[in-house]
């Protein structure tokens, strides 16, 4: 298994090889083949897995060329989730 630092470097070095035009062009066609791999699953197809660890390398990816950090993105994450926890409420 790859430790993190060796991950961000294989992902920071394709963004340097390929450019963000690029990478986010393929991030848009890996979103999508997730929402088709969602709808493929509720009707029995296989798992996701995959398709999610391909969407999961982008948003690193996404987060790297567009610089967004660590810090900006879990305060969002936990605004999100708080909203959430409110609709459950309800």
């Amino acid at each position: 298994m790859m430790d993190k630092t060796e991950r961000n470097a294989v992902w920071h070095e394709s963004v340097e090889r390929f450019g963000t035009r690029l990478q986010s062009v393929v991030c848009m066609e890996e979103c999508a083949e997730l929402i088709q791999a969602v709808s493929k699953r509720l009707r029995g197809k296989p798992d996701l897995a995959e398709e999610m660890a391909d969407v999961i390398i982008c948003l690193h990816l996404l987060q790297d060329m567009y610089g967004v950090t660590d810090e900006r993105l879990e305060s969002w994450i936990d605004r999100k989730t708080k909203r959430q926890m409110e609709r459950n409420k309800a």
